[in-house]
């Protein structure tokens, strides 16, 4: 729509402020799943990290595999939506800050009832997140 004219960006999250300070997207795993396979559990996030640090250093690459495997037709516009995103900012985030930020604009809207802090404290688990931070250090 933009190539086209037909639209206008109000804002985007990936430089505005406050947005472009949290993660964009979560993992979120059944909680009996990730307490009955850990080792899984772990290696799926993993390879999702993995896969944000290839975006991250080859978009080139990967937008060629995007278009190779028919799951976008345009090479131009993969390659623009993965250098706009910054993948490669992951390990700057704090993961409890993001959820804490957006469960606070949802309580706000009353489309949740349970506090942030409430949510976290019941709901989070950053073991996995924080073992491939020191794994997959640059």
């Amino acid at each position: 729509m933009r190539a086209r004219h037909i639209s206008r960006v109000i804002f985007d999250t990936t430089v505005d402020e406050p947005w472009s300070q949290y993660f964009c997207c979560m993992l979120a795993g059944n909680q009996a799943f990730v307490r009955q396979h850990p080792v899984a559990t772990k290696r799926a996030t993993r390879a999702i990290r993995k896969a944000a640090n290839l975006c991250a250093t080859q978009p080139e690459q990967v937008a060629r595999r995007l278009v190779d495997r028919g799951l976008t037709p345009r090479y131009d516009y993969a390659l623009q939506t993965l250098t706009d995103i910054h993948f490669d900012r992951w390990r700057e985030y704090d993961p409890d800050d993001t959820l804490r930020y957006y469960a606070l604009r949802l309580y706000e809207l009353g489309l949740i009832k349970s506090t942030p802090q409430k949510i976290i404290a019941e709901n989070t688990d950053w073991r996995f997140f924080n073992e491939l931070k020191r794994e997959l250090k640059a």
